[in-house]
C-alpha cells in the first residue's frame, strides 16, 4: 500500500524517541515519495531533525487529558494525513487521530484502542519485556509490511547546535581544547536510577586531575543531583561547569555530540549521546539494560544483585546495585 503523507506518533520520552528513530527512518525510506512527519510532545520536537533530517514534525502542545487529545487531533488534522502510524500505546494518541480523520491508523492493540485502529496488531508481552525497546517498535513497522529496519541510527548533530553549545561553554570557561566529560546525573523514571551523585564526584575530579573539563547537564528536575554531585567534588573550580537547566534541547545535543565521553544514568541524555557517536558509560540499575541500551558506542556497568532489576522508581533497600557499582570502574570505562 502506497502513501502520500504519513504521521508518525513518537514515543512521549526522549530516550524512546531515539530508540524509536530507526523504525521512523525505516518507514520513510519505505515511502520515499512521501512526506513523513513525526507528532511528538513540543519539547521533544526539536531533536526530530536530529535524528532524521528527512522528517518533518508536528509539536504536540499538552500532554494528557481530554483537552490535550482535542488539540492533538486538529493538529494532526491540519496535516491532511492518509496514514498514521502510532509507536505510542495509549488510548488517548489513537483515538486523537481517529478524532483528526487519518484514513489508516496504524498501531498495536493496546489499552483497549483496537476499534480506533484500521490495522491493530497484537503484541508479543513476553518479546517487549526480553528484548530491546528498538526492536519493539521494528516489529510494529514489520507486521505492517513495511522493510524490517535495522539497528543503526545516522543522527547528525546540527551547526546551530554545535555553536550553542560552544558558545556556552566559552562563556563559562572552556579553552576549547580540554578534553570534555558530560555528566548527566540525573534521570527523569526516579531516584533509583542516579548512580550516587559521590562517585559522580568522585570520578569528575580524576577526569579534571587529568587536565579535563567535567560539564554537567540535565533539566531542571536535575538540579538536586547536579548541586549533589558539585558538592561532593574534592577540588570544585574551574574545572566543572554546570550547565544544569541553562541548555535548550539542541544546544545539550550539542554539548553531548562534542564532549570527549559522557557519564549518564539510563536516561534520554544517554541515548542522545550514543547517537551521536560519543563514546557513553552508563551505570545500570534498577532498569533492563538489554531492553534500554542505548544504540551507539557505549559501555554499560552493572552489579549484580539478587533484586535487579526491580524497575522501581526509589529503592526500599540500600540502593546495591548502584552503589556497588565503583568510581574506579568507570574511571577505567572512560579511558578505554
Amino acid at each position: 500500500m502506497s502513501a502520500r503523507r504519513v504521521v508518525v506518533r513518537g514515543p512521549n520520552w526522549l530516550g524512546d524517541l531515539v530508540m524509536a528513530a530507526p523504525s521512523i527512518r525505516a518507514i520513510a525510506d519505505a515511502w520515499p515519495d512521501a512526506v513523513v512527519d513525526v507528532a511528538v510532545p513540543a519539547g521533544l520536537a526539536p531533536i526530530v531533525a536530529v535524528l532524521d533530517p528527512r522528517a518533518g514534525v508536528v509539536p504536540l502542545e499538552g500532554r494528557t487529558g481530554p483537552g490535550a487529545v482535542r488539540r492533538h487531533a486538529a493538529q494532526i488534522a491540519a496535516g491532511a494525513y492518509d496514514h498514521a502510524i502510532l509507536f505510542t500505546n495509549s488510548f488517548a494518541s489513537a483515538l486523537a487521530v481517529q478524532q483528526a480523520g487519518v484514513p489508516e491508523r496504524w498501531g498495536y492493540r493496546r489499552d483497549a484502542r483496537g476499534l480506533l485502529l484500521t490495522r491493530a496488531i497484537r503484541p508479543r508481552a513476553a518479546r517487549r519485556m526480553s528484548t530491546h525497546h528498538a526492536d519493539y517498535y521494528a516489529a510494529l513497522v514489520e507486521a505492517l509490511g513495511l522493510p524490517r529496519p535495522t539497528p543503526e541510527l545516522h543522527a547528525l548533530l546540527p551547526r546551530a547546535a554545535r555553536d550553542e553549545a560552544v558558545g556556552l561553554l566559552r562563556e563559562a570557561g572552556w579553552d576549547g581544547q580540554a578534553a570534555i566529560l558530560a555528566c548527566a546525573p540525573g534521570a527523569a523514571y526516579g531516584a533509583a536510577k542516579q548512580w550516587p551523585p559521590r562517585l559522580v564526584a568522585e570520578v569528575a575530579d580524576a577526569w579534571i586531575a587529568q587536565g579535563g573539563v567535567v560539564v554537567i547537564v540535565g533539566a531542571g528536575a536535575d538540579r538536586p543531583a547536579s548541586a549533589a554531585v558539585r558538592a561532593a567534588l574534592a577540588a570544585p573550580g574551574p574545572g566543572v561547569i554546570d550547565l544544569t537547566a541553562r541548555t535548550s534541547l539542541l544546544a545539550l545535543a550539542g554539548v553531548l555530540g562534542i564532549a570527549t565521553r559522557v557519564l549518564a544514568n539510563d536516561s534520554g541524555a544517554m541515548h542522545v549521546a550514543a547517537a551521536l557517536g560519543t563514546p557513553t558509560v552508563s551505570v545500570f540499575g534498577p532498569t533492563r539494560e538489554w531492553a534500554t541500551a542505548p544504540i551507539g558506542p557505549h559501555r554499560i556497568l552493572t552489579h549484580e544483585v539478587w533484586c535487579r532489576p526491580c524497575m522501581l522508581r526509589e529503592c526500599p533497600l540500600d540502593h546495591r546495585c548502584m552503589t556497588g557499582v565503583s568510581a574506579d570502574r568507570v574511571i577505567a570505562a572512560l579511558r578505554g
